[in-house]
């Protein structure tokens, strides 16, 4: 954790873009800061906007089993959008939230309709999102609801139901988690058409008990009872918070949002809203290791321009050598926030591609002062590196020096700043 008293107006914005966006690059930094009375003005300036950018577009569905590269391209080149804010940002964090993977689902359009509710409901009420994810074919396939009954309930969905999405490990029992199966068996989904059925003959027809109370539940009474447990509003608060703030919340942070997003009946954007304004935001800059999404966007941003027709749009199956294909989860819990992201593995594929694609970057012409790594560092949005990082780079610069070409020293310079620890963190 660093103190934003002694960060400039472009670290501060940097980070901000790094966290509300996806990636920053230098242009957006250069909005912001330009005309601001200080850096914390600045700072506040990129938050206003990033919390009051519209919703980026979707594609069109396309066909089951067609088209899967054209429909995550649409979502990639979303994110890499220069007016992708933070709903843009959320609507990812949803995805990770509620993951489903398409290696259990084939059927394209289910998939992009889940998409399309994250990406409706991304600022919205938690509880309209979570009611709506309860019963999506897509979750609901990718954790075998369709088909249970009260003979076979699903325990595996009412499990995840409150570990994962709601009031989190230790607020249940195992007596819960088969109340919960019962409440949700009878339901049938229709692999080609993803209409929803629920079945009365397969349903439950008496009263359980469930997290203490005593009734007749169904979906709707259990997503209600979740709601109103003490417990559900920290968990989801905290989750939001360790992503938009890199760290951990204490449990008194936790609580105190948890109360944020309670009293604000579960709107996503009030709690959004004061993470993102808190003290500890920006106090909290490169806390955690980025994700390959956020690591690879942000390469291409430093990579461009690129010279003529040179296609710049963020391949799908780059991110999948890179661990984080959409809709490719490692498992139902998401991608974590994890040092592994900052493996050997990641970084000798990191290393391949940022190679491969610098040949085709326009090289950086030096100013007048002629400072190459100054340039270097904020074409790839760098405003706070340790000064062995700045010495490896400065070797860099004079190693290349009046035996090179403007193409070649770009190159190893963009290269190597990319490659370096700084780069890997958010």
């Amino acid at each position: 954790m660093v103190s934003s008293s002694l960060a400039s107006a472009e670290a501060l914005v940097a980070h901000v873009l790094r966290r509300c966006a996806i990636a920053p690059d230098q242009g957006r930094i250069s909005r912001f800061v330009q005309g601001a009375a200080n850096p914390k003005a600045a700072a506040g300036a990129a938050i206003d906007w990033a919390m009051s950018a519209a919703p980026r577009p979707i594609l069109p569905a396309q066909q089951p089993r067609d088209g899967w590269d054209k429909a995550l391209e649409g979502w990639t080149d979303n994110l890499r959008s220069p007016d992708a804010g933070i709903h843009e940002r959320m609507t990812w964090f949803w995805h990770g939230f509620f993951a489903t993977g398409s290696d259990k689902i084939g059927n394209l359009s289910m998939l992009h309709n889940q998409q399309q509710a994250l990406r409706n409901l991304a600022m919205g009420n938690f509880g309209t999102l979570l009611r709506q994810m309860v019963t999506d074919p897509a979750l609901m396939f990718y954790l075998d609801l369709p088909g249970s009954s009260v003979d076979a309930p699903n325990e595996n969905f009412a499990r995840e139901l409150m570990e994962l999405f709601t009031i989190g490990p230790g607020e249940y029992t195992e007596d819960d988690v088969k109340a919960g199966a019962l409440a949700l068996a009878g339901y049938d989904v229709d692999y080609e058409t993803a209409k929803v059925t629920k079945r009365p003959e397969r349903s439950l027809g008496g009263e359980i008990v469930f997290l203490g109370q005593r009734g007749k539940f169904g979906v709707d009474e259990v997503v209600q009872i979740l709601l109103a447990h003490p417990a559900c509003a920290t968990t989801v608060a905290g989750k939001l918070y360790h992503h938009l703030v890199g760290v951990a919340p204490t449990p008194e942070r936790r609580a105190a949002f948890g109360n944020v997003f309670r009293s604000a009946g579960y709107e996503i954007r009030p709690l959004v809203e004061s993470i993102v304004r808190s003290d500890e935001f920006l106090l909290s800059r490169l806390t955690r290791p980025k994700f390959p999404i956020e690591w690879w966007v942000g390469a291409l941003n430093a990579l461009t321009p690129m010279r003529a027709n040179e296609d710049q749009r963020v391949n799908p199956w780059i991110l999948s050598s890179l661990n984080q294909l959409p809709h490719r989860p490692p498992n139902v819990a998401g991608w974590p926030i994890s040092t592994k992201w900052m493996s050997s593995d990641q970084q000798i594929t990191r290393a391949s591609y940022v190679r491969s694609l610098s040949w085709r970057m326009q090289p950086i012409v030096a100013t007048a002062n002629g400072d190459l790594v100054a340039q270097t560092l904020a074409r790839c949005s760098l405003y706070e590196v340790s000064a062995r990082t700045r010495e490896i780079l400065d070797q860099a610069a004079i190693a290349t020096a009046g035996n090179a070409d403007e193409l070649t020293i770009s190159r190893r310079l963009v290269t190597t700043a990319l490659l370096s620890p700084e780069f890997a963190i958010a």
